[in-house]
Formats: C-alpha cells, sequence, structure tokens
C-alpha cells in the first residue's frame, strides 16, 4: 500500500482516497477513530479525531466510540499542552462538511493561545482580545503549512501520545 493511501487501510470504503498527504497528517489509529493534524493549522497543534464509520451524528455513535473519543481526547489534550502550552482548548463538531468524507463523524480539537506563538520559526495564530470572543469557525480561514513544518508538528505531538 503506498503510504499516501493510509486512510484507506483504517477506513477501505475510500472515503478519504482524495485527501492529500496523508502520510503526513496521520497521527495515530485507534479502535474506532484516527487521530490526523489538521493541514490548516492556524492554530499550532489543530487537529481532526475522524470515526472511522460511517454516521453523520454523535446519537449513532454506540458507547464503546463515544468513550473512546473521549479518552483519546484526554490523550490529545495532555500531548498538546506538554508540547506547545496552549491557554485553552477548543471542540468543534460541526458536520458541514459531510460531502468531503461522504458521512464519517469527526471533531476538530484547536488549541487556542492567548499569546503569540512561535515553533520551528514559524508564527502562528493568536488570540486577540476580539478573537477571543469569537468561536471557532468565526475565525478567518488559516494557511495550509508547508509538509516539513506539520511534520515536526506532529513528531512533537507523538513524543506525548
Amino acid at each position: 500500500m503506498k503510504p499516501e493511501k493510509i486512510y484507506n487501510k483504517m477506513c477501505p470504503c475510500g472515503c478519504f482516497d482524495l485527501i492529500q498527504d496523508q502520510e503526513i497528517d496521520f497521527i495515530k489509529e485507534f479502535k474506532h477513530w484516527f487521530l490526523a493534524l489538521n493541514h490548516r493549522q492556524g492554530f499550532l497543534g489543530k487537529c481532526l479525531l475522524i470515526l472511522k464509520a460511517h454516521k453523520t451524528d454523535e446519537i449513532e455513535m454506540t458507547d464503546e466510540e463515544i468513550l473512546e473519543k473521549h479518552k483519546i481526547y484526554c490523550l490529545w489534550w495532555k500531548a498538546v499542552d506538554k508540547s506547545f502550552k496552549p491557554d485553552k482548548i477548543n471542540q468543534a463538531q460541526l458536520g458541514n462538511e459531510e460531502y468531503v468524507h461522504k458521512g464519517h463523524l469527526h471533531c476538530h480539537f484547536v488549541p487556542r493561545y492567548r499569546r503569540p506563538i512561535e515553533f520551528e520559526g514559524v508564527k502562528f495564530q493568536s488570540d486577540t482580545p476580539e478573537t477571543q470572543k469569537l468561536s471557532y469557525s468565526r475565525l478567518p480561514k488559516s494557511i495550509i503549512h508547508p509538509l516539513k513544518i506539520r511534520r515536526r508538528i506532529k513528531e512533537e505531538l507523538l513524543r506525548y501520545l
């Protein structure tokens, strides 16, 4: 299997075949979920938790899937805290982009910084008094960072996962 099709190993339905840079952004596989670095970092350490099964709403999830989601969030939270020391964490589960992944529930884990934050010589988004009051979905879209930077962010998180 080619590395760029790593998601196909976990979700053989093919829903993620068109997603680029899978070998860079994939972080860790779990029984029901996989954790991936969001290609649009913006806030340093921003990740996606993606359910392997075709389910579009939390009401469809099993107790086992829900419990594992919570455990993964706690693992990620500790890893991002040790790696980057965010001031706050946002979680989002909007479900507005089902057309992209054809119905795989996913959650956004977004570290927020109330101070300037830099990693590997790159400045990442931090909150101003104005943006601090906005929900994640209302913030301007962030840039896609180079593969080299995303690889280093992933390596840093994996030190603690």
